[in-house]
C-alpha cells in the first residue's frame, strides 16, 4: 500500500489508479478533484437493438460506445457539408 496518493492526479490518472487499487486500502485518504467538462454533453436516446449492435462494434474496435457514436456522427456531418 502507498502511504500517500498524489493530489495532482487528473481525472484520467485517478480513474486508472482506482482501476488497479482497492479503496479499502486507502480508507483514510480523501480524493478531491475538479471536473470541468470542456463542452456541454447531451444525451440522446438509442433503441435497444441499435445499442446492442453499437456495443458489439465498439468492443471489436476497442472503443467506448460514446466515442464510436461521436466519431460516426462527426463523419456523417462532415460528408453533408
Amino acid at each position: 500500500m502507498v502511504n500517500k496518493i498524489s493530489a495532482n492526479m487528473t481525472i484520467e490518472e485517478a480513474s486508472e489508479f482506482w482501476d488497479t487499487h482497492s479503496i479499502a486500502d486507502y480508507s483514510s485518504h480523501v480524493m478531491q478533484f475538479e471536473y470541468k467538462p470542456e463542452e456541454q454533453i447531451t444525451f440522446v436516446a438509442i433503441a435497444n437493438n441499435l445499442l446492442n449492435q453499437l456495443q458489439k462494434q465498439a468492443k471489436r474496435q476497442g472503443a467506448s460506445v460514446e466515442t464510436l457514436v461521436n466519431l460516426w456522427v462527426q463523419e456523417k456531418l462532415m460528408t453533408q457539408v
